[in-house]
């Protein structure tokens, strides 16, 4: 394998050490260690110095599990504290992991120690991390620094410097995952150490009030699982897994019928609040109906009284109330009222005689329309008389 898939194949294993400490690091439940994760690559192990008394609950356990120590497994806890040279990496063996021998620059941490500000007697902080600088996972001791080892003279690179640890060093090459990790540390910290570095604490769970317990108890199942995929049977922790699995799993079956019984799951409360949405929205819908029926009710039953009242822009304006420019223009365009004109009147007979060549003389009439004078002949003043009466009539 050439060094360029050599590199893309670290770094693909370590993205997924990543992920195995974010599973780690946000469950919670295991009785010899807490964790939290800080950030993509850091994850904070708290392991307690000493082992802690046997817990009890509704739920019986057998005799096996009542003893969690086993004074022959006690390999490594047992030599506390432990030769430095032994426990930490010495400054020369940094330098070549590193590559920045001519700098002189080791393994550091992202954070020093003095840093670490939630601190316990009872419990030595770890850190874990998986920095893609170092393209390998490294831990290195925040806390309590002289119980596992003595500090040399320089004890602030002693602080600072990672662990020796097997895990670590047979993680290029070896199928190595988190867990083995963290089983490490557990038999390196705790005194004595236990039989199984996972033991569940089941009174912690049995604690937590719903629907946490729900929700804590899947979360551990889910990593258990993992647990004894990744752990080979030689182990003498698989079986002890295996046992708080199935005891996990009754706990988080028997919150799974509490809250159903209970209809307090929000997979069972949303069809719920979904219905009582529609509710609201066709009760909304109604009411915002009915509201627009009245309005058009009262405005029908105004109408009729609106109609019988000259609306302000039919009401003629009075000439006083126009401004003087306007009344001269109103003045000016206004157009005369047409008058019917007053009857034709038949004035006295009045004769004259035309004297015009041979021809006889004609008695003329006088015919008084209106302010006008017109002269008929004699024998045609009736006819005329009766056109002016019949003009008069069409006219009007």
């Amino acid at each position: 394998m050439d060094a360029a898939a050599q590199e893309h194949a670290l770094k693909k294993k370590l993205q997924a050490f990543l992920c195995d400490l974010q599973y780690i690091g946000t469950t919670t439940g295991f009785r010899h260690f807490t964790s939290y994760v800080r950030g993509r690559e850091e994850m904070v192990l708290a392991i307690n110095n000493s082992l802690e008394g046997g817990h009890a609950g509704d739920f019986s356990l057998p005799s096996s599990r009542r003893q969690s120590v086993c004074p022959g497994d006690s390999l490594t806890s047992s030599q506390l504290p432990y030769d430095k040279g032994s426990l930490v990496l010495s400054h020369n063996t940094q330098l070549g992991l590193s590559g920045r021998r001519e700098k002189g620059i080791g393994l550091p941490p992202a954070s020093p120690a003095e840093q670490e500000s939630n601190i316990d007697s009872e419990t030595t902080l770890f850190l874990v991390a998986g920095y893609a600088r170092y393209s390998c996972p490294y831990v290195w001791v925040r806390s309590n620094h002289e119980r596992l080892f003595k500090l040399s003279g320089n004890r602030d690179n002693d602080k600072d410097s990672p662990l020796r640890l097997k895990s670590t060093a047979r993680w290029k090459d070896g199928d190595i995952h988190a867990i083995d990790i963290v089983s490490e540390l557990v038999r390196l910290c705790t005194y004595p150490s236990p039989r199984n570095p996972f033991e569940v604490d089941l009174e912690f769970f049995q604690s937590l009030p719903q629907p946490e317990q729900l929700l804590a108890s899947a979360a551990m199942v889910s990593l258990l699982q993992k647990i004894l995929i990744h752990t080979p049977d030689s182990k003498a922790y698989a079986g002890k897994v295996s046992e708080d699995l199935m005891h996990v799993t009754r706990l988080h079956f028997h919150s799974l019928r509490q809250l159903t019984e209970a209809q307090s799951l929000p997979v069972l409360k949303q069809p719920q609040l979904q219905n009582q949405q529609q509710r609201q929205a066709t009760q909304g819908f109604h009411h915002k109906k009915r509201q627009q029926q009245q309005q058009q009710q009262s405005y029908a039953q105004q109408m009729p009284q609106r109609s019988q009242q000259p609306s302000p822009a039919q009401q003629p304006v009075p000439p006083q109330a126009l401004p003087p420019q306007q009344q001269q223009q109103q003045h000016q365009y206004r157009q005369p009222q047409l008058q019917p004109p007053p009857p034709a009147v038949a004035g006295p007979p009045l004769s004259r005689n035309v004297h015009g060549g041979s021809n006889p003389p004609v008695s003329l009439l006088t015919l008084t329309l209106g302010v006008s004078m017109v002269e008929v002949p004699e024998g045609h003043f009736q006819a005329a008389l009766k056109e002016c009466q019949l003009l008069r009539c069409s006219s009007r």
